[in-house]
């Protein structure tokens, strides 16, 4: 609770027990900001937000009515403001916090929850992102990778309440673009990479570039701006830019901080040489592929800034275990390999692909993945053709439950493939099955488009789906333990 005129510079003390930005939520004595979005204006909604109890209406715009004993302030822009009383109505949650900050096109979620993974065996730690807010034993659901101004301030605030020490946020370029981590005060922040196909609401690269640079603009004088050195477009912005933050860089290819070399990839787990300045060590991690050593350098990064010790970092090692849906293998007594990912981009694809050629030996690679909806015509062009380069074996199904021709979209993506036999199969359970009843000895099945989502998008709602892994085990214990049964 806080008075009003600790949260604005009026003449008011009247008490104020809550913010909101969806008038749906709104209860009394509450704050309510018009914010005008992408799909709806919040002015809309005053009336609604005034009728449902609450007592200060912060807008931009004219409205259509106003209220006697209601405050309405006026502002240039109503999510700067929010961004500003948020955090002051939460009591500053994130200087009260190591929090991290996580963006780039791919690679948030494992980096985020590796991170939490390791850390949560010295301290108590907060994890926000993709659809999921967890810490201590709370668990929440959400709609997006990073949610809104309030949900992030209150949630931290909840943190900070039950001694949690740290967070990890995922932070996307939308989420940059909204505004909604304007008001987070970041120890750390860190860039994966930059795909080119991440332009849905940015139009250009450009546009990218600059939301993901937004990121390190938060960053004061005290904080670490970790950049991966491979990402030579952005690394050459970011140094023209001359940020107030203390830089670390991490890299394969190019010169770096932390560097890994000697690269040997294998199906169950990755060894590579990890230099750190002029220390050099072995480790063998079980993580697949080498995006995902870019990861762990980047973990090792955020590691580095808590100034852990080198020999601590070792002991960390054993703290890392593969993230669900994310190049995740799947471990059976069957002499063929399944692993799971949730390959959004063209570029996530090829990266899952090359790495199952480079580890296949004589096996064939299968590929199980859905059919791109509405929005995503270029992407299929070149799926049909990445598959086509390195697959044996295709079988095309549904990915989500929208409105889109599922079957006429996988005989789009199955004219480009000439190769490899394709198949369409539009009951991905069934598809999944076909999969393993096909595979023999040291095979790769790749499960793609999933991962770890346990639904299928609908147009108004999500519809219950029992998730690849589970499938995919099933079908392995009925196809080799007597028989297959295509019923769920």
């Amino acid at each position: 609770m806080k008075r009003v005129n600790e949260l604005f510079d009026i003449d008011s003390d009247i008490k104020i027990e809550d913010i909101y930005s969806d008038s749906r939520y709104v209860t009394d004595d509450s704050i309510f900001f018009c914010i005008d979005g992408f799909t709806t204006d919040g002015h809309k909604y005053a009336e609604d937000a005034v009728f449902q109890g609450a007592k200060v209406i912060v807008h931009s715009k004219p409205l259509r009515r106003r209220y006697k004993g209601i405050i309405y302030i006026e502002v240039p822009n109503v999510l700067d403001e929010l961004n500003r009383v948020a955090d002051i109505f939460f009591d500053h949650p994130s200087y009260k916090l190591t929090t991290v900050g996580v963006t780039g096109s791919s690679g948030k979620t494992v980096v985020t929850r590796l991170f939490v993974d390791i850390m949560q065996h010295y301290l108590k730690m907060g994890y926000i992102g993709t659809n999921t807010t967890v810490y201590g034993e709370h668990q929440i659901k959400t709609n997006f990778t990073t949610p809104n101004t309030i949900f992030l301030h209150r949630h931290m605030a909840n943190m900070v309440k039950e001694d949690v020490k740290g967070v990890a946020l995922e932070v996307s370029s939308y989420g940059l673009t909204l505004k909604r981590v304007d008001g987070i005060h970041f120890s750390v922040g860190v860039l994966t990479n930059i795909s080119n196909e991440n332009l849905e609401i940015h139009g250009t690269q450009d546009n990218l570039m600059s939301a993901y640079m937004k990121l390190f603009e938060l960053l004061d004088d005290n904080a670490f701006a970790i950049i991966n050195a491979d990402e030579t477009r952005f690394n050459f912005i970011y140094e023209q830019r001359h940020f107030r933050a203390t830089t670390i860089t991490y890299g394969i290819d190019h010169q770096a901080d932390v560097m890994a070399r000697h690269i040997q990839l294998y199906i169950d787990h990755s060894e590579f040489d990890l230099i750190i300045g002029d220390r050099m060590m072995h480790v063998s991690i079980p993580l697949l592929g080498r995006f995902n050593i870019s990861n762990f350098m980047a973990v090792v990064c955020i590691l580095l800034t808590l100034d852990m010790p080198h020999e601590q970092l070792i002991e960390c090692i054993q703290y890392i275990h593969p993230i669900d849906g994310r190049m995740e293998l799947l471990y059976t007594n069957q002499p063929f390999h399944v692993v799971i990912d949730n390959s959004t981009y063209s570029s996530n694809y090829e990266d899952v692909l090359k790495f199952a050629n480079e580890v296949k030996g004589r096996g064939r690679i299968i590929a199980v993945f859905g059919a791109p909806g509405k929005r995503q015509f270029g992407l299929r062009e070149k799926l049909g053709r990445l598959v086509d380069e390195y697959c044996d074996l295709v079988i095309l199904t549904a990915q989500d439950a929208r409105d889109d021709d599922v079957e006429a979209i996988c005989e789009e993506i199955q004219e480009y493939i000439k190769r490899p036999q394709s198949i369409i199969i539009i009951d991905r359970r069934v598809a999944i099955y076909q999969a393993i009843e096909l595979a023999c000895k040291d095979d790769i099945i790749l499960l793609l488009g999933k991962g770890e989502e346990q639904f299928m998008r609908a147009i108004d709602t999500n519809e219950p789906y029992p998730g690849d892994k589970f499938i995919a085990k099933k079908a392995i214990k009925e196809v080799f333990e007597g028989g297959s049964n295509y019923e769920f």
